[in-house]
């Protein structure tokens, strides 16, 4: 009775308020206690199997772990699935007791202090919602649980699910349903916060629609390209400051940017753009005191695009405004009867308006290869393989009630509800649907498949979701279908997370570059390094696996490779101030980088600016570099190698440069990767190519540096074979700056440069002119 009574008390104070969120943080607070908990934690399950935690209160002294217990899979959670399922409390008395038994929950809670839990779930209106966990309660509330457990729940439950209700409507009001950028509310509401006196930088963006025919050849999807150019523009400066303020139009509001890095910016996105070939107008304005009048310089931008617009359709070659081909005729359309564009998705949302609980289907199919199809058997052919699809899907949508809309080209949807579920059964289900509306060998259909079983979905969730299983197979012959996977969706969130962090990253000075020393192999002296940037995010360092290919995808490279290369220079700088000895270092270059900058001119002006000499700074840019945009890299090549620079291709044999390239390159140093060769030494063709490469190389005037030594055997083969120097984990790891300095300080461990070799002056004099 006692601990009803507290747990009355509770009640009775936290709803003194109104407001939802600050009742809950009320609630937990006045729970935690008058119940004896140091911790009450609620988690939220999302629909892709994640948990949250959304709210914690913690007791004075305890440390706060919300931050940490965010995407946790649901997955390590196993044990508790089917007890939680079925109402059951689940109580701990001694975490040490499942160490063994259940060591994913051990973990989770051990590191936290946890020896003693309490479980419940959360469920409102027969929809599951998460739980919540009681964590250290006192002996009393073990012994009452049963008692107290109910009404705890009810009351939680019904806040979080009010609460939950009220983020979706505020998202519903903010964000544009389609693309999922702010909408024109949202844009005001950041107007009417910006301050007065900050540099305002806006860029408008607008999609240029093709004409009929240009649609008809390519098949584009109006939503998919809105889609994609959202996508865009919020990879690069954030969901929160980019808006769809037109059916095709997006504005970006960018506050406090500095003029050079909102130019970045606007180059980037138009780099970016084109990487997706996404045809747009693209105008920008930054003014330092646009707070003042925002709207006056949206207009000004507003105007600038509509002429730039008139430029682009007027002179792009991709754009006609021209009436159809001579052979396209009202006899060649294909005629379709099912419901298109906006009418299918009303109808999909009044259908799935009128089921209750059942899980639904969604396939979005694309006809591979549909204008090449075209080009051989004729429009009319290809009408007729329309309308064939067409009827199948209608067919099939009659048999399993649902709905089915034609989406222009060769884009059709489905929406169904599916006689099974389980994935064995689903599989099956999806390939005997795939066979029933194929038709022609070569030309099949591809599908992307997304099951939704939550009811609060909207069409457009599941759509787009099913849009993106597509993307995963569309022009492949071996994969006909593709299921929606959640743990892409979740690596795609944390991509778009890491992206957020990575723009603060640099003015935090967080990424920082190591050195790994490379040497004359037979000596093992160090003759020079390789500069690697390395994220320290949070006193965590992030392996650059993990975020350089999303750096190079979204054109943020080109900011951290100029932010490392300055910090090499400015460390030379420093050294040779100091009157400390100067090694030779080398940067890398990413194909991006030449986008974005003259890369020649920009090293040029670095190394002036800092005073030193070009000889002592390796330019490495990638074999694979050298395959795009290549006229470009290779002027600016030239220009590098006639300054004086140290020119190496990195990861030699990784692409497809030939030995004519090579001849016409500017280049002084090849390196290549050891890690083909068996350190067992028993596959001899592995050593023959790798002697080939560095004896063709010598043969050309250059020098050769081998990378991703790690065994003695290695070491000894390169040496037999005729290599001379060497970077990887035998030698020595990356390591910090500071590291390396200390082994500069043991005139032991230096080696004579082989940068001013008799073999680099005769390349650098005109070897292979």
């Amino acid at each position: 009775m006692e601990k009803l009574n507290a747990l009355n008390r509770a009640f009775d104070k936290a709803f003194a308020h109104t407001a939802t969120k600050e009742t809950l943080m009320d609630l937990l607070a006045c729970m935690g206690e008058e119940l004896g908990c140091d911790r009450i934690a609620i988690f939220e399950l999302s629909a892709d199997g994640i948990c949250n935690n959304t709210y914690e209160w913690c007791r004075s002294g305890i440390a706060r772990e919300k931050e940490l217990l965010q995407g946790i899979p649901v997955s390590r959670l196993d044990s508790w699935k089917e007890r939680l399922s079925m109402d059951e409390v689940l109580q701990i008395e001694d975490m040490e007791s499942i160490r063994f038994t259940d060591p994913d929950v051990y973990d989770l809670f051990h590191f936290q202090n946890v020896h003693s839990v309490i479980v419940s779930k959360l469920a409102f209106h027969r929809k599951g919602l998460g739980f919540f966990v009681l964590e250290n309660p006192d002996s009393g509330m073990i012994e009452d649980a049963g008692i107290i457990l109910p009404g705890m729940r009810y009351i939680l439950s019904s806040l979080v699910y009010s609460d939950s209700l009220v983020h979706r409507l505020e998202r519903i009001g903010f964000t544009d349903r389609l693309t999922g950028t702010g909408n024109r509310v949202s844009l005001q509401n950041m107007l009417e916060n910006i301050g007065q006196d900050s540099s305002i930088g806006v860029i408008y963006c607008e999609c240029i629609g093709w004409t009929r025919q240009i649609a008809l050849l390519d098949h584009m999807k109006e939503e998919h390209r809105l889609l994609r150019t959202g996508q865009v523009l919020c990879d690069i400066f954030g969901e929160d400051v980019v808006f769809r303020v037109g059916s095709e139009e997006f504005l970006v509001l960018c506050e406090g940017e500095e003029e050079s890095g909102f130019a970045d910016m606007k180059k980037r996105l138009c780099s970016m753009l084109t990487e997706h070939d996404l045809l747009c107008a693209v105008s920008a304005l930054w003014d330092p005191s646009g707070g003042a009048h925002c709207d006056a310089l949206i207009r000004q931008v507003h105007l600038m695009n509509c002429k730039e617009k008139k430029v682009l359709t007027a002179t792009h070659p991709l754009y006609h405004a021209d009436e159809m081909p001579d052979e396209w005729s009202s006899g060649d359309k294909a005629a379709i009867t099912l419901n298109r564009g906006d009418k299918f998705f009303r109808q999909a949302e009044t259908f799935l308006g009128e089921i209750y609980d059942s899980p639904v289907l969604t396939a979005v199919v694309d006809i591979n290869y549909f204008k090449l199809y075209n080009d051989i058997f004729g429009r009319k052919a290809g009408s007729l393989l329309l309308e064939q699809t067409a009827a199948a899907i209608g067919e099939k949508v009659g048999q399993y009630a649902g709905v089915a809309g034609y989406l222009g080209g060769d884009n059709f949807c489905l929406m169904i509800i599916p006689p099974v579920t389980s994935t064995p059964e689903l599989t099956g289900f999806i390939e005997k649907l795939f066979t029933d509306i194929r038709f022609a060998d070569g030309f099949t259909p591809a599908m992307g498949i997304y099951l939704s079983t939550d009811r609060q979905e909207t069409m457009i969730t599941m759509y787009d979701r099913a849009l993106t299983a597509l993307a995963q197979i569309k022009g492949s012959y071996m994969d006909h279908f593709c299921f929606y996977d959640a743990s892409h969706f979740q690596h795609l969130r944390e991509d778009k997370l890491m992206l957020l962090d990575i723009r603060s990253a640099i003015p935090r000075g967080e990424f920082v570059f190591y050195l790994q020393p490379q040497v004359h192999e037979r000596t093992g002296r160090i003759i020079g390094a390789e500069a690697l940037v390395r994220w320290n995010r949070r006193d965590q360092l992030i392996p650059p696996g993990r975020f350089v290919p999303l750096l190079e995808k979204t054109g943020y490279i080109f900011a951290v490779d100029t932010h490392v290369w300055e910090q090499v220079v400015r460390w030379m700088h420093g050294r040779r101030k100091a009157g400390l000895p100067l090694v030779p270092c080398s940067v890398n270059v990413s194909r991006v980088d030449f986008y974005f900058t003259d890369v020649a001119e920009h090293f040029i002006k670095l190394l002036s600016k800092y005073d030193i000499p070009p000889r002592y700074l390796g330019i490495e840019i990638t074999e694979s570099a050298f395959t795009d945009n290549i006229d470009s890299i290779l002027e600016a090549v030239r220009k590098l190698h006639d300054a004086g620079f140290r020119i190496m291709m990195d990861d030699f044999g990784s692409g497809s440069s030939s030995l004519s390239m090579l001849h016409t390159m500017h280049l002084d140093v090849l390196k290549t990767d050891v890690r083909f060769m068996s350190s067992q030494n028993t596959d001899n063709r592995a050593v023959s190519i790798v002697e080939s490469v560095i004896s063709m190389a010598h043969m050309i005037g250059m020098l050769v540096v081998t990378e991703g030594v790690e065994t003695p055997e290695q070491r000894d083969n390169l040496m037999a074979i005729g290599d001379n120097y060497a970077q990887g984990f035998y030698f020595y790891k990356p390591m910090p700056v500071a590291e390396f300095e200390k082994l500069l300080q043991d005139p032991d461990k230096l080696g004579d440069s082989p940068w001013n070799h008799e073999k680099l002056l005769s390349n650098r004099l005109g070897f292979r002119a």
